[in-house]
């Protein structure tokens, strides 16, 4: 049953934004080689895990070239196992990750595309995913409360980005661990974003006020960019320390991504 109600833009963002930890081994109880967000997309009947690629192969895009060194991604569902004293996580695997060949240079010099992408099947996931966050308005009225079901995108949320919206992101930051099992980070809303152009395969957009601290934003690759609607213009890649911009992979640039994935995995299953 599809319920129809006015939603606080927050509450949006907390639940479409699922915060991932990755490590370079599938058990999950290393210590993590990043921390990141993504989200689901259901499009064209098939549901797809998208997150920056950089959160996954970090290595890659400093060195500006494939490695050949995949790591695990997991989602936290925010249930806790008692048993072991932590939250339940879900990995994720099969990832597409993908390069960009310039054909008009004649040693065919690539470029690393940052985004990541996973054909998923629900019907596997072992536990939901829910909110840890107690978000509340200035009237204490409630927002978000823990243990509420997390949201998936549709395609009639995609748009292109427009000069006339305000664009928002969240997600945790500075991650640090207390005690034996504890993991604290800080949630944060960044908001009065706006598109400037396109540059390349992204879209150019700037904050209000000048990025001093690049930690500041590290955890949120990967995050939706919503505009004041809840609709999603694309993937948050990157920031520029000391300057006002941040740049956004497109749908535009995605949704053939996507559509080449379900082919793929069609002739997979033959």
């Amino acid at each position: 049953m599809l319920i129809e109600k006015d939603f606080d833009i927050r509450e949006i963002l907390i639940k479409t934004t699922y915060q991932i930890v990755v490590c370079d081994e599938n058990s999950f109880k290393s210590v993590p080689v990043a921390y990141g967000s993504g989200f689901f997309l259901n499009y064209k009947e098939n549901l797809f895990f998208i997150t920056a690629d950089h959160n996954i192969h970090y290595e890659d895009h400093q060195n500006k070239k494939r490695l050949g060194t995949d790591n695990f991604l997991g989602i936290f569902n925010n249930i806790s196992n008692k048993q072991e004293l932590n939250t339940i996580i879900t990995p994720i695997g099969g990832f597409y990750f993908m390069e960009s060949i310039d054909l008009s240079k004649e040693d065919l010099d690539y470029e690393l595309i940052d985004v990541a992408i996973s054909l998923v099947d629900r019907t596997k996931f072992e536990a939901p995913f829910l909110t840890d966050e107690d978000l509340k308005d200035d009237n204490q009225n409630i927002i978000v409360s823990p243990n509420e079901q997390k949201f998936e995108f549709l395609e009639e949320h995609i748009i292109e980005p427009s000069e006339d919206d305000t664009y928002y992101v969240y997600g945790k930051i500075r991650p640090e661990i207390k005690g034996l099992f504890f993991l604290h980070r800080k949630a944060i809303f960044m908001s009065n974003l706006k598109y400037i152009q396109d540059i390349g395969n992204y879209l150019l957009l700037n904050t209000e006020d000048q990025i001093n601290d690049y930690e500041d934003w590290a955890g949120l690759s990967g995050s939706p960019v919503i505009n004041q609607n809840g609709k999603c213009i694309g993937v948050l890649c990157s920031v520029i320390e000391n300057s006002k911009s941040l740049f956004v992979k497109p749908f535009s640039k995605i949704l053939p991504l996507l559509d080449t994935i379900s082919i793929q995995e069609k002739l997979l299953k033959k």
